[in-house]
């Protein structure tokens, strides 16, 4: 029964002598496949760019948990603790943390800076950070308390490179609840880059035992833990943290001490999808509108059917499984063309990039005698804003959900034409006829 409607409805979408699908089922077959190439490709790109920023975040801002101490006993129990950490399963290292303010300038420039102070040891001890975290020039050395890595973004505003030196001017609380401004010379060591402007527009890391001298707040100060899995297991690590700790530590996990940011790409990214799926929603719709041209064209084949016996349910299965084949071989091209430039969406961008710019040079050289063009250089993804290279990550359980969905709504919008095929009566059509 499911054969022979299979094998009719692979008929109804051929034209005349098996000449090949019709021109309206080819049309829907498209209309599938483009609406799916966006989706694909917007879905890919969100989640390699939301990926690529959680990663650096996750292994170079806030690292997968914090545990803090807001009294000054953190400073003295912190090294017990580290110990105990570093010795539990599951967690890859533990280290201290200082973090502030400042201002920074050298001869020629001047910025506001986020300082961390991290051990001198700390590149060998997180090997984390070696895949976000690249050095441009020098090294990373924090092996004396004058020793600073700059960021590239920030040695940008200040005009320094690797051997320069620049001061460093802090606030410090001192007994009587006064403040203090202190400036500290460092010389440049190193600069980095994390691919990402948010972590490089400010950044300075300095030697731990500076960094205790210049800030002696206890909210200055936290232990930073890596874990072997921080999106599984973070809430099953904060509890075991919990309990090995007295009272008066807290432990964070990554997602609350950037809750905001997080909630905002999943928002973004549902929105995203939604705009997306109503794409491919209307691509279904036409494929009802080219079922219904089918119906008319095959209405005398059908009458001819009928009358040999074949039931209506038949000729209803057969219309279902015409838009259930239009449903797979629009999303099979659509999935395929989409995946295909997701991949390579780096060199497209850069290649569209390079189009647009070329072309509005060659517009400023010809109409340049008769007027003057000022050329503003496109930019299609800011490096500012986003990543400097957008990874690429393919969620295939996406991907799956998508295609899913792409067939089941190419099948549920050949319902109407089904029935309205199935409810043809012979002996009418041959009157007319």
């Amino acid at each position: 029964m499911l054969t022979r409607s299979l094998q009719l409805g692979i008929r109804f979408m051929t034209g005349r002598g098996n000449s090949g699908l019709t021109r309206h089922i080819m049309g829907a077959v498209f209309g599938i496949a483009v609406s799916l190439i966006p989706l694909v490709v917007v879905l890919e790109v969100t989640t390699g760019m939301i990926g690529g920023i959680t990663d650096r975040y996750l292994e170079i801002g806030t690292y997968h948990i914090q545990v803090r101490n807001y009294t000054q006993n953190g400073f003295t129990e912190a090294s017990g603790i580290i110990k105990k950490l570093n010795s539990m399963p599951g967690i890859r290292t533990a280290f201290p943390v200082i973090h502030g303010v400042g201002l920074a300038y050298s001869p020629t420039g001047r910025t506001g800076i986020t300082l961390k102070a991290l051990s001198k040891d700390y590149w060998d001890q997180d090997r984390g950070i070696h895949q976000y975290l690249k050095i441009i020039s020098g090294s990373f050395d924090l092996s004396t308390e004058d020793s600073a890595l700059v960021s590239s973004e920030t040695a940008k505003k200040l005009h320094v490179s690797v051997g320069d030196k620049i001061t460093i001017l802090t606030a410090r609380t001192i007994p009587g609840g006064r403040t203090i401004l202190k400036p500290s010379h460092f010389t440049v060591k190193g600069l980095f880059s994390t691919g990402y402007y948010e972590l490089d527009s400010l950044s300075v890391y300095i030697n731990l035992l500076k960094g205790k001298k210049l800030f002696n707040d206890p909210e200055s100060f936290f232990i930073g833990v890596k874990i072997v899995n921080p999106e599984k297991d973070v809430n099953k690590m904060v509890h075991r943290i919990q309990r090995m700790l007295q009272h008066n530590w807290f432990v964070f996990t990554w997602f609350d001490l950037q809750k905001p940011m997080y909630e905002s790409f999943k928002t973004t990214k549902i929105l995203l999808l939604f705009i997306m799926m109503i794409i491919v929603l209307v691509a279904a719709v036409n494929i009802s509108s080219a079922l219904v041209m089918m119906v008319m064209e095959k209405e005398a084949d059908v009458a001819i059917l009928k009358s040999t016996g074949v039931s209506g349910s038949s000729i209803i299965s057969a219309y279902i499984f015409s838009g259930f084949i239009i449903g797979i071989i629009g999303t099979v091209i659509g999935i395929i063309t989409g995946l295909v430039a997701a991949v390579n969406i780096n060199g497209v961008i850069h290649g569209i990039q390079y189009f647009l710019n070329f072309s509005e040079s060659i517009i400023q050289i010809i109409f340049s005698p008769f007027t003057e063009i000022a050329f503003h250089k496109i930019v299609l993804v800011n490096s500012t804003y986003y990543l400097d290279r957008i990874p690429i990550i393919i969620d295939f359980k996406n991907i799956f959900i998508i295609s899913t969905g792409s067939v089941l709504l190419s099948t549920l919008a050949s319902i109407i034409p089904a029935f309205q095929a199935g409810k043809i009566k012979p002996m009418e059509v041959i009157r007319r006829q």
